[in-house]
């Protein structure tokens, strides 16, 4: 079962349930039971934006949205913070309302079966938003598991109330105050963790672990950030590196390195890491002109001699290959949309679990690549030392190349 069918599931037996309960809530007098209503009430609507926040966070990276769409899990579990604020005054107004006014409670068994049944099923609903929010690391379905359980609580003080009535007539209002109160307390503490969430504030449990790795490989850490984007976290590292080694080691330690970060914290989304100590020109950071933070100065140097802007496309069967990472590439050299040199060249990096599509783009000095998909590290990477990526969804190789000319055009 996945998050977004618990919140589906959820949607419809609150409907249900919201309907009882403000039925017999309005036939009894009881405003407990038609506060719980509400709470019901505004739980189908929690859960359904729950579930449309859960299956936007789940499309994929593109271009406009490098880091995802993780922060729309945590946009909504706020607004169901929000929601849950909302409920705890609405209930406590009409329970003062209620102490201040008049009217009576009529004890039902209709009633009392319906809030019965409440309790149980949305206790057990909290409970399974709970282990599936703990095993998908889903703030939102956390927030809405909160969500249940107020509601179970509130039932139970609705149930009481009930009981209560007929020897103590405000003991239902009363009970409706203690409801409204502890939802206002929850909706506090679910809204400040995703407050955190929103504000990307950095996860020192996951950088303990990184520098624990870290230390176990030997490798000392310059900087370290790391910020949290919905439930995922994502971390920038600056590792300290003997200034001699060679291009290879230094690719080697880094792989290795990111490979055990992403395969032992589960919950580290993406790493970019980058080399204190390694011989690199420095340039200036400007954010509007590009991510640039070196040159290729120091890489070794493979393929045809440049003459003009290059740009490398992956190349399987003739086509543009479907990941980055390929055994072969296709290069071409332009200028003023002229093609000056078209040569396929095979990667001598590549094997099948690392193809090393990166370090192949840096040591044919490329400006440009185009690819139909790349993970986020590699893009990060390339645009880190000034290479662009253009990520297109057309394998077809001679499209590509005429779309090479006009961008050189327009240019």
């Amino acid at each position: 079962m996945t998050p977004q069918s618990v919140s589906i599931i959820s949607v419809f037996v609150n409907l249900g349930l919201g309907i009882a309960k403000l039925f017999f809530g309005f036939l009894t007098g009881s405003v407990a039971l038609i506060a719980d209503g509400i709470h019901s009430s505004l739980d189908v609507f929690s859960s359904f934006v729950t579930f449309l926040g859960l299956r936007t966070a789940k499309k994929p990276i593109d271009e406009k949205h490098p880091y995802g769409y993780w922060k729309a899990e945590s946009l909504a579990g706020f607004l169901v913070a929000i929601l849950l604020a909302i409920s705890g005054i609405w209930i406590l107004y009409e329970a003062v309302m209620r102490i201040f006014g008049e009217g009576t409670v009529e004890l039902s068994i209709g009633a009392i079966a319906v809030v019965v049944i409440s309790i149980v099923v949305t206790e057990i609903l909290a409970r399974l938003k709970f282990y599936y929010g703990g095993k998908f690391k889903s703030l939102a379905l956390v927030a809405d598991a909160e969500h249940s359980r107020a509601d179970a609580l509130s039932s139970i003080g609705v149930l009481i109330g009930l009981f209560l009535a007929p020897y103590f007539n405000l003991a239902d209002a009363v009970i409706a105050l203690f409801i409204g109160g502890y939802i206002l307390f929850e909706s506090w503490q679910i809204g400040k963790e995703i407050t955190d969430s929103l504000l990307d504030v950095a996860n020192k449990d996951v950088e303990q672990r990184i520098r624990k790795i870290c230390v176990s490989h030997q490798i000392e850490i310059a900087e370290l950030k790391t910020r949290m984007i919905g439930s995922f976290n994502f971390a920038e590292i600056k590792i300290k590196l003997p200034p001699k080694l060679k291009v290879e080691q230094v690719q080697k330690i880094t792989e290795t390195l990111e490979d055990r970060l992403l395969n032992n914290i589960p919950e580290l989304k993406q790493i970019i890491i980058s080399i204190e100590a390694y011989n690199m020109a420095k340039t200036i950071v400007s954010p509007k002109l590009g991510k640039k933070i070196g040159d290729l100065k120091g890489f070794e140097k493979i393929g045809p001699e440049k003459i003009g802007e290059r740009t490398i496309i992956p190349i399987e069967k003739q086509e543009i290959a479907p990941q980055f990472g390929s055994s072969e590439y296709l290069i071409i050299d332009q200028k003023e949309s002229k093609i000056l040199l078209k040569k396929f060249l095979k990667n001598p990096y590549f094997n099948k679990d690392l193809p090393h599509g990166a370090r192949f783009a840096k040591t044919v000095r490329a400006d440009k690549v185009i690819t139909r998909e790349i993970g986020p590290n590699a893009k990060q990477g390339l645009e880190n030392f000034g290479i662009k990526v253009r990520i297109v969804p057309d394998k077809n190789l001679n499209g590509i190349l005429k779309l090479i000319e006009n961008n050189a055009k327009e240019n």
